[in-house]
């Protein structure tokens, strides 16, 4: 079970774009919600109670909606700058207190205070994918007040899971469950193969090149999905299986989430051969900048190895500043 659930917030509209769906979360597990911001000690002036405000009100309005809601006022001792390039600073402070509350998954949007003109790999979004302990669900912003948006149920009935054949990208199969199980959702368990034209002369190529192309046939790539699929199956998952060939695994990955109903993608940032050293640079990076469709991006180099998706929460509920 999901038993805590934190939302970094920065005080912009866009940002809040990712309660509705951690609202949604958090009321079908009866998680508790953690909203959670990070303000600048220096200079004098912009110390106060705004960030405190901010945050007490906005936990008020969201009670009603779920009935565990906390929020923390973080107080960086640096200064920190909220427009685009934001500090890594503030994401290390948002991993510690995930660690903290022991969080089970962090739900954020891809842009916040800078708006869609935020730069991707400068957000704090994409450093808190490198530092979380916890699973991190990425929402792109809609262009839609919260006050409306969080009255809907933002059901999760299909969750498309991107596999490459390594044991690190199928951790990413338990926290999908973890999410999906609460919705009674169904799964496709997808592989991307390179058309023919697209393989790589191996012989011309350094080995650890090699190791992220693989000459594996359709049927092979077909039978270890189903492989991977029965023990789910066995558990009762409705969970399908499909192989494409396309030039880009992450256009093919957004594209058939997008196509097929995909209300999620779950992946993890380290996958076969030389990708656990790339981390972000790669397939699962290009997902989180192109798919419209939330993403769960779990890093297998910050979980624990063995375990499920669920951090137990606290027992009590205190609203801390």
């Amino acid at each position: 079970m999901l038993r805590v659930i934190m939302v970094p917030l920065d005080g912009s509209r866009f940002a809040e774009q990712a309660l509705p769906l951690a609202v949604t979360i958090a009321r079908r597990a009866n998680a508790r919600l953690h909203v959670v911001t990070v303000r600048p000690a220096y200079p004098v002036e912009l110390l106060g109670t705004e960030a405190d405000e901010y945050l007490e009100k906005l936990a008020e309005q969201l009670r009603p909606e779920v009935a565990d809601v906390t929020w923390r006022t973080l107080l960086g001792a640096n200064p920190l700058a909220y427009r685009p390039p934001v500090t890594q600073g503030v994401a290390e402070m948002l991993a510690q207190q995930a660690t903290e509350q022991e969080v089970g998954l962090v739900v954020v949007t891809t842009h916040g205070r800078g708006g869609l003109r935020g730069a991707w790999l400068d957000s704090v979004a994409d450093a808190l994918v490198r530092l979380s302990p916890a699973p991190v669900l990425l929402v792109k912003p809609k262009d839609e007040e919260f006050s409306s948006a969080a009255e809907a149920d933002r059901g999760i009935p299909h969750i498309v899971v991107p596999l490459d054949g390594s044991a690190d990208a199928e951790r990413a199969l338990e926290y999908a469950v973890s999410v999906g199980e609460l919705f009674d959702a169904r799964y496709t368990l997808l592989r991307v193969m390179l058309p023919l034209a697209y393989t790589p002369h191996y012989d011309s190529l350094p080995d650890y090149i090699t190791e992220l192309a693989s000459p594996l046939s359709r049927d092979s790539m077909l039978r270890y999905l189903e492989d991977t699929a029965a023990p789910q199956r066995t558990r009762g998952l409705s969970v399908a299986t499909e192989v494409l060939q396309h030039a880009s695994a992450p256009t093919a990955i957004a594209d058939y989430a997008a196509q097929h109903g995909g209300a999620l993608i779950a992946m993890t940032t380290g996958g076969a051969g030389a990708m656990r050293r790339l981390l972000l640079g790669s397939v699962a990076d290009k997902v989180m900048r192109g798919a419209e469709t939330p993403v769960l991006m779990c890093n297998v180099h910050q979980m624990p190895e063995h375990g499920t998706a669920v951090a137990a929460g606290a027992t009590t509920s205190l609203m801390a500043r």
